[in-house]
This record gives structure tokens, sequence and C-alpha cells, in this order.
């Protein structure tokens, strides 16, 4: 029997703990999103990596190249619970921030990937969460929304 090892960058360790330091998300709904983050992470950070280092020794890049690098490096931040919205807040759990970055990922994933469905359920879980999160009376305009 073959066991496979998964290298360490690429195994989700957000926790439930991490997701609570927003206290607009409660304790069923964290654990619903470290399952969606858990099935997703992996494959978006073999996309990140993949199209990076191809775009890196392409002659004209077609993507964002230090966008994609920034959200590589963020998603690893949220994932690790040490991502801070802004630089002189504390580490905080973001579903808005997450869910831009998720969104880089999914800029660049065909929708016939392997693993593309758990990318899209944990953006579409991430969404509800930033709509949860406004205040109430508090709606997006159109020009927040580009």
């Amino acid at each position: 029997m073959t066991t496979t090892t998964v290298p360490r960058r690429l195994t989700p360790t957000l926790t439930v703990e991490t997701v609570r330091t927003n206290s607009h998300i409660d304790q069923a709904r964290a654990e619903r999103l470290v399952e969606h983050w858990s099935a997703a992470y992996p494959a978006m950070r073999t996309i990140l990596d993949t199209v990076i280092a191809a775009q890196r020794g392409a002659e004209r890049p077609t993507v964002d190249l230090p966008r994609l690098e920034r959200a590589r490096r963020e998603l690893g931040q949220v994932d690790r619970g040490t991502h801070r919205v802004c630089t002189r807040s504390e580490p905080f759990f973001s579903p808005t921030a997450a869910g831009w970055l998720v969104e880089d990922v999914i800029a660049i994933t065909h929708i016939g990937r392997p693993h593309a469905g758990a990318i899209y359920r944990l953006a579409a879980e991430l969404a509800d969460l930033a709509v949860e999160a406004l205040p109430p009376g508090v709606e997006r305009t159109a020009e927040e929304a580009l």
C-alpha cells in the first residue's frame, strides 16, 4: 500500500478559532467555512504555483503576475491565521478579503478543472459571510462592486 504525502504548504491549517476572530461568524458557520477551505486551499495553491511558474518563463505574460504572487502570499497568510486586513491591524479573518483572493484564483481557473467546484463553493460561502457581516441597513453600491 502506497501513501501519498501532501507537501506542508499545501496542507490547509485554517482553524475554526482563526475564523472566529471575526465576531460576526458563529461556530457552525466557522466549521463549514473551514471544511470548504480545506477542500479548496490545496487546489488553489497548486493552480497559483503552476500559473506563476509558467508565466515567469513566458516571453509575454498573459496575467497580472504581481497580483497572482500577492494572492498566493496572502492566501497563505489567511490559511496560517496571520493575515492582516491592514498593516496596523491585528491578524483577523475577513471573509471579504479572503473572497477577493479566491476571486483572483477563480479568474485563472477553468471551470472544468478538477476541484474547481470546491473553489467555487468556498467563494460562495465567503460571499454569504461577507454580506452577513455588513451592518444593518448597509448595502453595497454599484461602484463598490467594481
